[in-house]
């Protein structure tokens, strides 16, 4: 998009994005800026339905804010902690995480990719 300013409310735009276990889908993603050619930096929103979401080690770094709702967070395979609006999580490169998602989920993430 080349709109300067955005709303993360904004239902409009999005794509499908990972499935929860178990479903063919339940998630959404919409991409807000990304640095091609630079960087590869991705700055994207992210909404899921209530599941269980499973991603595995990626060569990329992650910082996301949630913005709304509440799920159940787990990296590197650690006993998983709750978080909600406001909360800020990062994912290191190459640490697995899971997302419980309990209420309708939204965040706003900014996603760096790693060359191997």
């Amino acid at each position: 998009m080349s709109t300067a300013i955005q709303s993360i409310g904004l239902e409009e735009g999005f794509g499908q994005g990972a499935a929860a276990e178990g479903r063919n889908g339940g998630s959404w993603k919409r991409t807000i800026w990304s640095d091609e050619g630079r960087s590869n930096t991705i700055v994207a929103v992210w909404k899921a339905e209530p599941g269980t979401y499973v991603f595995p080690p990626r060569a990329l770094e992650e910082t996301f804010i949630v913005a709304e709702g509440e799920a159940l967070c787990s990296l590197g395979g650690n006993p998983p902690e709750r978080i909600g609006v406001g909360s800020i999580v990062r994912v290191r490169e190459g640490e697995p995480i899971t997302l419980e998602i309990l209420t309708p989920f939204r965040k706003l993430a900014t996603v760096v990719p790693r060359s191997k």
